[in-house]
Order: structure tokens, then sequence, then C-alpha cells
């Protein structure tokens, strides 16, 4: 079965966000939020390929317990399930962590095809949440997307930027792509597919799950 599985993070809406002074972290509970835009391309693209290879579409977030929301958009924009990992022993964890954490997720669900990652995320700027996930699993993976022009059993062949260079390149399966809002228009939300998204269950995952040391 092919699958394709896209993470999505939690995104504070504003730009004004306290500090906590003791953990040094963001207050996320101080602000409106909303699912970071890079990583809603990276679902869109997921779900148009689906219509042509029938791939089932996994949409993973690593947060708090208020992350379900990005979810329940995910599945109401078209993602067969969702999955949740939360924990208080996430909480404030750097890239390296995150990454550890996401690609752990990746192996629990299973056979895949492709991830599917925002180039960056807009209150972090680092983009090395998704190459890190890549590296962690060993697996290809493609910076600077142009387009995909075609997917096939067992590759993806696509077009990316080097520097000033278009680079045409064929990559095997399983490997991952970082997706920005150069990438494609997002469809727009349906009335229909938010009743649906209501009625779904989130699977939530935490360390134990994982089989991670909290260490």
């Amino acid at each position: 079965m092919k699958r394709y599985i896209v993470f999505l993070k939690q995104v504070p809406l504003s730009t004004r966000v306290d500090i906590d002074p003791v953990t040094k972290t963001l207050k996320r509970s101080s602000v409106l939020s909303q699912t970071n835009p890079d990583d809603l391309h990276a679902l869109q693209l997921a779900l148009d390929l689906r219509q042509s290879t029938g791939a089932e579409v996994v949409a993973v977030s690593m947060g708090p317990l208020s992350a379900e929301t990005v979810l329940r958009e995910a599945l109401q924009l078209g993602a067969d399930r969702a999955v949740l990992l939360s924990s208080p022993a996430f909480a404030g964890s750097d890239t390296w962590c995150t990454s550890l954490v996401l690609a752990s997720a990746v192996r629990k669900i299973g056979a895949y095809d492709m991830l599917f990652f925002g180039r960056m995320a807009i209150d972090g700027d680092t983009a090395q949440v998704g190459p890190e996930v890549a590296g962690n699993l060993d697996i290809p993976q493609i910076t600077h997307l142009i387009r995909i022009n075609d997917v096939t059993d067992r590759n993806v062949c696509l077009s990316k930027c080097a520097g000033n260079v278009r680079q045409d390149m064929e990559i095997a399966f399983p490997c991952a792509l970082m997706i920005s809002r150069e990438n494609g228009e997002l469809a727009s939300p349906t009335l229909s597919g938010w009743r649906w998204a209501q009625n779904q269950e989130i699977v939530r995952w935490n360390e134990v799950n994982l089989g991670l040391d909290i260490s």
C-alpha cells in the first residue's frame, strides 16, 4: 500500500509571543495559533499526488493537546488519518529532539513512500527538522523543490533548484520532500470535510508508545 506521511506544526498566529521566564520557551497558550503555512502546502501536494497514486495520507503533528486543531484541519482538507505526538517530555524540544520523535513515529506508522515537510516553520526559521528526520531514517531528502514531474511505483521524478541551476532527478522510495508555498496553491476547505473531520479519531502517542528513553 502506498503511504504519504505529512508533518504539520502548530505555530503562533502573531509574532508577539511571551517567553516563559523559567523554561525560556514560547508561552503558546498566550496567543492564537495556526497551522504552519509551508506545512499546509506540503499537505496539499500529498493530497494532489494521491489523486493519481491512491496513496494513504497520514497527518502527524508533535505538540500539546491543542495541536489537535492542526490535525482536524488536515483531516478536513483530506488526510485519511491523524496522529498526535504529545508528552511533557517533548516540551521545549530543539530540532534534534524533534527529529528523533518524528522519526520514531515514522517507524511506528510503518511502510511509506514519501515524507512531506514544510520547508520552514515561521516560529523557528531553521529549516532543519525535515532534513534531520531524513538523516535519522537514512533516506534521500529533497530540498528546494521546484515541481514533481511523475510518480511511479518505485520512484519520484522531480525538479529542484541548486543555486542558479535546475536539477532533474529520479529519487527512489522512500524519500523526504521539503515543500514551500512556491510549490502550488491551496484548495479551499469544505463544510462536508469539516463535518467528517470532527468525527474522526486522532491517535495519541507519547515517548512510551514510541519506545523512546525519556532522557
